[in-house]
């Protein structure tokens, strides 16, 4: 079995099977295996305790929650590694053998880790509330676990803005995780996200707008795509120097009026919903055209603008 079962590729889901593999696996102990939500609570504590960076989270509906940790989670039950028996995930094999493991640091920090958090079900759920009270800002469940000292920190979580105020935001996601782009929106209070990729697809995982609709919503932010301020896939093939790149938004900004319906319309929205960003890949404005639009409405309409 394990000579034609694909490899976990990734440092990331190795540290799934570690985290399963310091379980009971004996069919008989009631502690055996773990729920998604067990697993996404103790994962998010220890990427906190420790500093690891392999997953980010945001609050989701019943606390942190890791869109990429699920993915994984069900590349490796596809790939044969785990399975889930009675709403558990269970290591589906012993990993002594794999070269990756037998020397793995960070599987021994896992198993001297997780005897700190003896906690399951609502205990573990109310305990990452209490620790990290900000990933409890959309839990369905913070009123029932939490008491007023509690919830008066999960409130204050994100701090407070100036209301009324306009801020153009601009960011990109090149580099970073989904959940930590989606954290970024909601510290900063976006309202809208206004998406000015001409094609609002990515081969990186959470990017592409059929899944930027299916979260944003939920977590009170809109999303809208303006495929008429991008920049055809065409113009972006031959980009190998500063030069071409300051070439590319000359010629971006001298055909801004060929725009103008779009920014009209962007600009209704910056009107009405105050705290907006624009978004496209990459991770510096100066090399993304969005910084040629909210250089535009900062010179014509004094907007704030902020890159994050």
């Amino acid at each position: 079995m394990n000579a034609i079962r694909k490899q976990p590729v990734y440092h990331r889901q190795r540290l799934l099977l570690y985290f399963l593999e310091c379980l009971p696996a004996k069919q008989t102990d009631k502690r055996r295996g773990l729920s998604d939500s067990d697993l996404q609570k103790l994962l998010l504590l220890y990427c906190k305790d420790v500093g690891s960076s392999h997953y980010d989270f945001v609050p989701w509906d019943y606390g942190g929650y890791s869109f990429q940790c699920a993915y994984d989670l069900n590349l490796l039950e596809k790939r044969g590694w785990i399975k889930r028996q009675d709403n558990k995930l269970i290591l589906n094999q012993k990993i002594d053998n794999e070269h990756w493991a037998i020397e793995s640091e960070e599987r021994k920090m896992v198993r001297r880790w997780i005897p700190q958090y003896p906690w399951r079900g609502e205990e573990l759920i109310a305990q990452t509330y209490r620790v990290h009270p900000y990933y409890a800002l959309h839990s369905k469940m913070k009123g029932r676990l939490l008491n007023t000292e509690d919830l008066t920190r999960v409130d204050n979580s994100l701090g407070t803005v100036k209301n009324g105020e306009v801020i153009l935001f601009t960011l990109g996601y090149e580099g970073i995780h989904f959940e930590t782009y989606i954290n970024k929106l909601i510290s900063n209070r976006v309202a809208v996200l206004c998406d000015v990729r001409y094609n609002p697809f990515s081969q990186k995982f959470g990017f592409s707008s059929s899944m930027l609709l299916q979260v944003l919503p939920r977590l009170g932010i809109e999303y809208r795509h303006f495929p008429e301020l991008g920049i055809v896939s065409k113009k972006r093939q031959s980009l190998h120097s500063k030069a071409d790149y300051e070439s590319l938004f000359d010629d971006y900004c001298d055909n801004l009026a060929n725009r103008k319906a779009g920014l009209r319309k962007l600009r209704q929205v910056v009107e009405s919903k105050r705290r907006v960003a624009l978004t496209c890949f990459e991770a510096n404005h100066q090399y993304c055209h969005r910084h040629c639009i909210s250089d535009f409405f900062e010179n014509n309409y004094h907007y704030q603008v902020e890159h994050l």
